[in-house]
């Protein structure tokens, strides 16, 4: 299922762009973004992926002076916080309630994310979020902060609860000093129903979660202070600003259709089922080379971007959407520590490590210059997993020049019915030893080999290179 944040907008076009980023910037979870827009003067107006705009600037969804004509008698002692403060942000949230049954993390329009607020998605719960006890002249009630908070909106509405109730609205009543009826603030009506609910309902309060965003100090709807606004958010830029990398592409590699996580632009995923039916130019099946013939097809490409990189199918850099400056920068995946074995018994732990010893012979016979740092590598007890890295393009069509090669020269060694290899002796390929290891998976050989070769051949042209610790998400 998606996930939903929305986002209540009114007249700050800028804060609500760069609280977007920083959403995209420090989560990992794939969000759908939903604007719903109230502004009167300065709409929502910026194209972003995965944002879609609920525009309500004319009133053609809610129609907030007819919602208020329904309260002729109401306080208008506070006129701003009346009609376009708590009520408006009330009825609204209780409308997405309608436009979003499936719930949401209701963020403010005026919030810049600081760290990761994945864990608030908790559908054990009727809602999640930071709880104040709110103080009134005469009332107190609890409230559930609508800056950050998440809202279980099926258990919700299946359990009678509200977001806006009149008969618990901030300032409908005449009377500011006599009617406690005033003193119910943006989600004090939904944290009092859950309390009178429970068991039915619960709520998960984080006390901390303060710590989690920055807010715009008195609320921006109060204000018309664009000059100001803009400065706030160049003071914390570091929280929404991700560098545009125009001259760089990282290629996300794929064999089936998956739920990409990220939004960067400098992503492009490259679909192995949609060039040449994902078999190899020497009739192999595409799937022994693995991530390796889209790399190779990448290379053959006339013109490429001035910085190259890959991720593997479910991998990603630990950066995810909050990707650095990449011109003229080499990374690569961080060392996968073997412990007491070394590349070469590691390959033999789980594939026929006769395949890495006619590799080697390759490189000892027509590579001599790659040949000491393949030794040294078979030797380490470190390996640069996943064939994961980022370079310059001209440093990559080089590389991939030594890897066609070697592998060409391979299957010319061995033959091309690799399957057959395999099920000649599929003991020495560890065939069902593990329920991964099936006669399918093994055809990877090209992709293990390849792999093998990338960390060898960075660690011998890129000593330094960043290294990069990885994520693997849950899509299979």
């Amino acid at each position: 299922m998606k996930k939903t944040v929305a986002i209540v907008h009114f007249n700050t076009p800028e804060l609500t762009e760069a609280g977007i980023k920083s959403l995209r910037k420090h989560t990992k979870v794939n969000y759908d973004i939903v604007v719903f827009d109230n502004s009167t003067k300065r709409p929502f107006k910026v194209k972003m992926d995965g944002v879609r705009v609920i525009d309500n600037t004319k009133g053609k969804i809610i129609d907030f002076e007819a919602e208020l004509a329904k309260y002729p008698n109401r306080n208008i002692q506070l006129g701003i916080a009346s009609n376009d403060g708590s009520f408006k942000h009330i009825l609204t949230v209780q409308k997405l309630w309608e436009l979003i049954p499936e719930g949401f993390i209701l963020m403010e329009s005026d919030v810049l994310i600081r760290k990761n607020i994945d864990f608030l998605w908790d559908e054990k719960y009727a809602a999640t979020g930071r709880g104040e006890w709110f103080r009134g002249r005469r009332q107190e009630h609890d409230r559930l902060y609508p800056f950050l908070c998440y809202m279980n909106v099926p258990l919700l509405v299946a359990n009678g609860a509200r977001y806006f109730d009149p008969e618990r609205c901030w300032n409908l009543y005449p009377d500011i000093n006599d009617t406690e009826h005033n003193y119910w603030d943006a989600g004090a009506c939904l944290l009092d129903d859950i309390i009178k609910t429970k068991p039915a309902l619960h709520a998960k309060l984080y006390p901390d979660l303060f710590s989690y965003f920055d807010h715009y100090v008195g609320g921006s709807w109060r204000k018309d202070d664009v000059e100001n606004q803009k400065a706030w958010l160049e003071e914390r830029k570091d929280l929404w600003y991700t560098p545009e990398n125009k001259d760089a592409k990282i290629y996300i590699c794929a064999h089936k259709d998956f739920d990409c996580p990220v939004h960067n632009k400098v992503y492009e995923i490259v679909d192995a089922r949609k060039t040449d039916g994902d078999m190899a130019p020497d009739g192999l099946k595409g799937l022994f080379y693995s991530e390796i013939l889209t790399y190779q097809r990448i290379a053959a490409k006339k013109t490429l971007h001035k910085t190259i990189g890959f991720c593997g199918w479910r991998k990603y850099f630990h950066w995810m959407d909050n990707v650095p400056e990449l011109d003229g920068k080499v990374m690569v995946s961080q060392n996968l520590q073997l412990g007491d074995m070394t590349m070469r018994d590691q390959y033999d732990s789980f594939s026929n490590v006769e395949d890495l010893d006619i590799l080697t012979d390759i490189i000892d016979t027509h590579h001599k210059e790659f040949s000491k740092a393949w030794h040294q590598a078979l030797e380490s007890h470190t390996l640069h997993p996943y064939s994961m890295f980022v370079m310059p393009s001209d440093k990559f069509r080089e590389m991939m020049k030594l890897i066609s090669d070697l592998l060409k020269r391979q299957v010319k060694k061995v033959g091309k019915d690799i399957e057959g290899r395999i099920a000649a002796d599929p003991k020495k390929y560890h065939v069902g030893e593990d329920p991964v290891w099936t006669p399918e998976y093994q055809y990877r050989i090209g992709g293990e080999l390849g792999e093998r070769i990338i960390s060898a051949w960075i660690d011998w042209q890129f000593p330094d290179a960043e290294q990069v610790p990885v994520t693997i998400t849950s899509e299979r």
